[in-house]
């Protein structure tokens, strides 16, 4: 029998397990897992040609996991990438749940307490920070993948036939036929879509969190630049021939190269299952420079990519409860905004300060 699975809960305080959750919201099966504390030992030889000794180095824990996306458990890792977050309550009772996100210029994230299992056993990780989030589909399911740092460990061993795997009701894996992509004001004509892919990048400073006197991580380390890339895969048709053209010019309606202009354009992710149809995911990236790709072998149809590169200079509408006909919506300036609609409940808030 095999025990994979990492769980997760939103932590009140970085890094702090006094009085913390000792139970997960879920446990998430991975198809990949790995989480070390990066101690690795700094030897001295002080002349010879024989290592003399080793001394204990730095603690720099990192790790990384992967596996099937879903929308019941994927608030949790939009929660961790993140700085900015709100919660609306459905109206009435079992009425879906909004949860927003987006980035902002916070540098310190939400973090996470983590429970990762290997079959016999249990590593209990505190202060997660999610340092990046993958996204992948092609011609099957959507695949996951994060990685992570932390601030420290402690480990259990488990039995396989007690052990609790908290299951999410309802959670359904992801397909590519759930996924419906519009480029630019769904003017974009694509032609058949067959990849799509999305990475966020917080790069988090972790170095700068190890210090004198203390070998483990001092502080929770800083997010600095956040790096949002998308890709979109397609075979090449007339329509698309147009905004090939745009894209390497800079501007519509060109025979070359632009002087000065370069090519933006939005991109909108929908995300649903036939399963769960009240359930969606929507990701709305306001603004993104766009380059493209293509090349011919023999006879094969042409694929062309497009690479998108978003930028903090778009807005986008937060959901609003309230009858706003008389009202502006509210808008935020954002690199990418995502709606996820659920009936997942509220995300306990990291930091209460």
């Amino acid at each position: 029998m095999v025990l994979r699975v990492l769980g997760l809960t939103a932590e009140k305080t970085y890094g702090v397990t006094t009085g913390a959750s000792n139970t997960p919201d879920f446990h998430r099966r991975m198809n990949d897992g790995s989480f070390k504390l990066g101690d690795e030992p700094v030897t001295y030889a002080d002349g010879s040609r024989m290592v003399q000794g080793a001394r204990p180095g730095a603690l720099k824990p990192s790790g990384s996991s992967a596996g099937k996306c879903d929308l019941k458990r994927i608030g949790h890792f939009l929660y961790a990438f993140f700085d900015q977050y709100k919660f609306t309550e459905g109206e009435d009772e079992g009425d879906p749940n909004v949860h927003e996100f987006w980035g902002g210029e916070e540098t310190l994230l939400h973090s996470l307490h983590g429970w990762a299992t290997f079959d016999e056993f249990e590593k209990v990780l505190c202060g997660l920070l999610l340092d990046s989030l993958k996204l992948e589909v092609s011609s099957d399911f959507m695949t996951q993948s994060e990685e992570w740092i932390y601030k420290d460990e402690t480990s259990n061993m488990i039995n396989q036939s007690t052990y609790t795997v908290r299951e999410v009701e309802g959670a359904v894996p992801l397909m590519f036929y759930d996924i419906g992509l519009e480029l630019g004001d769904g003017d974009v004509e694509l032609g058949i879509q067959t990849q799509f892919s999305f990475e966020g990048k917080n790069n988090h400073n972790q170095d700068a969190t190890i210090g004198i006197g203390s070998r483990k991580p001092q502080r929770q380390a800083s997010a600095q630049a956040r790096e949002i890339t998308m890709s979109l895969t397609s075979y090449l048709v007339r329509e698309t021939v147009q905004w090939i053209k745009a894209i390497e010019y800079g501007e519509t309606n060109r025979n070359g190269p632009s002087e000065c202009k370069i090519l933006t354009l939005p991109l909108l992710v929908t995300i649903a299952t036939c399963e769960n149809p009240d359930e969606v995911l929507t990701m709305f990236f306001p603004n993104s420079t766009v380059a493209v790709e293509y090349s011919l072998s023999e006879s094969e149809e042409i694929e062309t990519t497009f690479n998108l590169t978003a930028l903090g200079t778009g807005e986008a509408e937060l959901y609003s409860d309230e009858d706003t006909e008389d009202d502006e919506p509210e808008t935020v300036r954002t690199d990418c905004y995502c709606r996820l609609i659920t009936t997942q409940p509220d995300i306990e808030a990291a930091f209460t300060s």
